[in-house]
């Protein structure tokens, strides 16, 4: 049992930091979910809740920011919402065999936004040019509060571009918003969850303070740290999880 909850702790303590950071702490945190035996849909529901208040150190860490764009970003948080709802809705009454088959392609999606990190704003930039991916933005964050309901890894990226677009700012600026809206998208996520029945209590309660430690010591360490640094660990690291699960 002691084991068990240092393993779990140490998940979420990796897990709250890269969150802070990068944004792909399910990256993390899903794989050793499943290396302690619990079910695929299970271990992503757990780690939802789980994670699921990590993100409040770095909206505190970036209030003033925030504040500053909070009458703009209020129009985003609609799709983002239903979306989130629809994903959550949908995951946890799929069964593990079909998730399992959907894993491999969650993970590549998850790998790939952390790797491209800002130039996806660039890539989205060329597929849609102008008028067009500003009125693109409320179906794309419906896609991505889709995506953050029924997993999420790698959405902070996905929102960094999208966020950059609807707001015409760096990536640097619109971090603070990256951070409210994965909590937004968590939050609405995070109901149908805790009422499929399947949340392992002990690892969500374990990761959770574990998350909430490392998602205020990360969001402080990233602002010290080479953004660029900090994206290459982050997917390198994401790589080797994710190819361990492939592999398993």
């Amino acid at each position: 049992m002691t084991g068990e909850i240092l393993f779990f702790l140490a998940a979420g303590l990796l897990g709250g930091a890269v969150n802070a950071a990068a944004g792909g702490a399910k990256l993390f945190v899903f794989p050793l979910l499943l290396a302690s035996g619990l079910p695929p849909i299970a271990a992503n529901v757990t780690q939802g809740v789980a994670l699921w208040p990590a993100q409040l150190p770095a909206v505190w860490v970036y209030r003033a920011e925030i504040r500053a764009e909070l009458r703009n970003l209020i129009t985003l948080v609609v799709p983002a919402f239903v979306g989130a709802l629809s994903g959550a809705i949908i995951m946890v009454n799929s069964s593990n065999a079909a998730f399992v088959r959907v894993v491999p392609f969650l993970l590549a999606i998850a790998v790939a936004a952390i790797v491209l990190g800002p130039r996806t704003t660039d890539l989205m930039r060329r597929a849609l040019p102008g008028a067009r991916l500003k009125a693109a933005t409320v179906v794309l964050m419906f896609a991505i509060g889709f995506y953050g309901g029924f997993f999420g890894a790698g959405m902070g990226f996905m929102l960094l571009a999208v966020l950059s677009i609807a707001t015409g700012k760096g990536i640097a600026q619109v971090n603070g918003a990256k951070n409210l809206f994965a909590f937004v998208i968590q939050s609405v996520a995070v109901g149908p969850m805790i009422l499929s029945g399947l949340v392992d209590w002990l690892a969500a309660v374990c990761v959770l303070v574990g998350g909430i430690i490392g998602g205020y010591f990360g969001a402080h360490l990233v602002r010290r740290l080479p953004e660029k640094l900090v994206r290459l660990g982050v997917a390198a690291l994401g790589v080797a999880l994710t190819l361990s699960f492939l592999a398993s």
